[in-house]
Order: structure tokens, then C-alpha cells, then sequence
């Protein structure tokens, strides 16, 4: 069942495990209690996206155990100011290999300032471009795309807080939608209220909600029934699907109208099943569909899209993420165990995505699919 998954997996481990004794990894992430956050919501706040202090030493004792050589930076800037003073530069004889999850503030693009530095200066990193970071970030633009390529995509319509229905398109009375922040994920500023029939009336919910959070508010069709996520792996021609996880909320994977809001995904009271034991044909299109959105949004490294299933068995893409979270209670990590793998063996895969997709050489060694 896994035959594929597993060679493909492989083949990165081994990239990574092969130069590991002529890199340092540099762990850019921010962490709560740790990180200073300049700019926040007043409630939902970004800092449910950082890592808790105990993920992040699960993340570099994992790393360490395999002898790999970690610096570690909790502060976006503190990265840039050590590289632009020479401290990366000039005292380490190794090749830099960026892991990045950084994303301090609420600016739109914030996701994308390390990977546009690293370019800039030609570091190697993990994880998808500047532009695919915030291109992804910015749900309709997304939705908008993948529905001219014929992908399967709710209905979806923008309102701007000041300019209020943009293109003057919006649901149709009574349709039941849901009404997410266009920008922003881990369901910050989600809640079950945000799922409603329209009627105009709503109209003043969705100015108060886009003025709140100062960004526009993205009103999708409601899909009721299950939600799985699938994570990819990719780099240069080589995308690899993983199996679809689905959500369980209380030990049930039929979620009905039940939704991942801020509460649910912040205290994690959710779980993981093997969605393919169900629905074998079903899972396979939707991986199929996944590798396709990869390549079509030029995802790199380590991605996540994620699907709402109704009780039609027809499937529609509701996020994307181009840096999901590889801690031991996500998707990742969920879909590895389920092949025999270690906690160590995700984080080896994503830094071998990264060697491949630069095209690095590091001595003689040179990375080829």
C-alpha cells in the first residue's frame, strides 16, 4: 500500500543523511512565550500558529539525535541581523540549510520574509518561494485560480471592509455558507457564528468581523459532512501524495456541520484516522487531485490541502497550507507513523526536499532525482 510513498521518502532521507556532517541547520521558528509578537488581534491571536516550547525541543532533539548541527533563532530578525553581521556567514565552514516557520506579526505577506531573504542571498531553505508562500495565504486569489483549472472548489465571494461585495458578487439568499479571514489560517478568527445562511442582514457581521481583523473576509458554500487533510511532498518533478487523514472530533469522523474553529484546533480536541480504510477509490482521487494542486500552485518541500467530503461523497478543497506545522500532533507526522517510519524520519524528508529543490552541491556530492 505504501510502496511508492515509502521509495520516495527514502530517497530524501538519504540526501539528507548523506551531507549531514557538512550542513548546519538553521531552525528559524517562532515560539510562544518566547517570540515576541509586535503586532496581534485583540482576540483569536496569531500566536496559536507558533509552537509551544515543548514542540519545538521534540523538533531539535529529534534533529540532534541523528547528529545533525542546529542553531536555533526564535525572532526573524535575530536570523538576518546574525547572517547580515558575518556571525553565519563567516564562522560556520558548513552550508546553511534554512528549516523555516516563521511568521511574526499579521501583514499578509508575513510567511514569505525568510524564504525572499534566503533567495536574496542564496541560502538554501525549506519550504516554497516568497511568491507561492503568499499567493497561498490569500484564499480567494487561490480559489479563484484553481476553479479556472477545474479543480473542485466551493463557491466562494470576497468582502472588503471598505469596499464591501467585491466585483458586486455574493451568495445568493438563504445559501448556507461560512465566512473564514481571507489571510489567515489556523483558524484565527473562526467561529461556529461564521456559518450562517445569507441574507443581507448578515452583511453587517461580515463588515464588524473584516474591520476587527483589518483584512477582507472570504464567504465560501458550507460543506457539511467529513474533513481529511492530505500531506505532499515535493520537489523539482517529483510530487508524492501521503494518504488522506481524517478529522475525528470526539472519536467521530462524520463532522456534519461540526468545523476545526479557533477553540477546536487551538486546544487540539481533535484526532487523525486513516481515511483510505474507508473509501479506498474516494482517497485515491483525492491524492490524485492533491498532486495536482501541488504542481499547479508550485508548492515545494512539505504541503497540505485540505478537503471537506459531503454526504454525496464529493469532495472540494477548502485550504492550503505551504508550510504545515511538523510537530508530533499533526497530519505529518500522523501519516508517517502509519508507514513504520520515526518522528526524525519527517523532519530528514523535509530536509532533503530542500537540498534537491536548490540543486545543492555541497563538495562532490550532487543531488539528482
Amino acid at each position: 500500500m505504501y510502496t511508492h510513498q515509502k521509495k520516495v521518502i527514502d530517497h530524501y532521507i538519504q540526501q539528507a543523511i548523506s551531507v549531514k556532517d557538512r550542513i548546519l541547520l538553521v531552525l528559524v521558528m517562532n515560539v510562544k512565550d518566547i517570540t515576541v509578537n509586535y503586532n496581534d488581534y485583540s482576540s483569536t491571536s496569531v500566536i496559536s500558529e507558533y509552537y509551544s516550547y515543548k514542540q519545538y525541543e521534540e523538533i531539535i532533539s529529534a534533529l540532534r539525535s541523528c547528529n545533525y548541527d542546529v542553531k536555533s533563532y526564535f525572532d526573524e530578525n535575530d536570523f538576518i541581523s546574525d547572517f547580515q553581521s558575518g556571525i553565519l556567514r563567516d564562522n560556520y565552514p558548513r552550508k546553511l540549510v534554512v528549516i523555516n516557520s516563521a511568521q511574526k506579526g499579521t501583514g499578509a505577506g508575513r510567511k514569505s520574509l525568510i524564504p525572499a531573504f534566503c533567495d536574496l542571498h542564496g541560502i538554501t531553505y525549506t519550504g516554497s518561494d516568497a511568491y507561492t508562500v503568499s499567493f497561498a495565504r490569500d484564499k480567494y486569489h487561490w480559489f479563484s485560480f484553481l476553479q479556472q483549472g477545474g479543480f473542485p472548489t466551493c463557491k466562494s465571494y470576497l468582502f472588503d471592509p471598505n469596499h464591501h461585495w467585491i466585483m458586486n458578487q455574493k451568495p445568493k439568499n438563504g445559501q448556507r455558507v461560512i465566512a473564514k479571514l481571507n489571510g489567515e489560517s489556523s483558524s484565527i478568527g473562526l467561529d461556529k457564528e461564521n456559518i450562517f445562511y445569507y441574507s443581507e442582514d448578515k452583511d453587517q457581521f461580515l463588515l464588524q468581523l473584516s474591520q476587527k481583523f483589518n483584512q477582507r473576509i472570504i464567504v465560501e458554500q458550507f460543506i457539511s459532512g467529513e474533513e481529511v487533510e492530505v500531506p505532499v511532498i515535493s520537489s523539482l518533478q517529483n510530487t508524492c501524495s501521503l494518504f488522506p487523514a481524517s478529522i475525528t472530533v470526539n472519536g467521530n469522523s462524520d463532522l456534519n456541520d461540526t468545523i476545526l474553529d479557533y477553540t477546536i484546533r487551538g486546544d487540539h480536541l481533535f484526532d487523525y484516522e486513516l481515511y483510505y480504510q474507508k473509501n479506498p477509490q474516494i482517497a485515491e482521487d483525492i491524492m490524485k487531485t492533491t498532486e495536482e494542486v501541488t504542481k499547479a500552485m508550485n508548492i515545494q518541500g512539505f504541503g497540505r490541502i485540505d478537503y471537506r467530503i459531503n454526504h454525496f461523497n464529493e469532495f472540494f478543497i477548502t485550504d492550503i497550507a505551504t508550510n504545515p506545522h511538523i510537530t508530533q500532533s499533526m497530519t505529518f507526522w500522523f501519516a508517517y507513523r502509519q508507514m513504520g517510519y520515526n518522528y526524525s524520519d519527517v523532519l530528514q524528508t523535509l530536509i532533503g526536499t530542500a537540498l534537491i529543490q536548490n540543486n545543492v552541491r555541497i563538495n562532490s556530492y550532487e543531488y539528482s532525482l
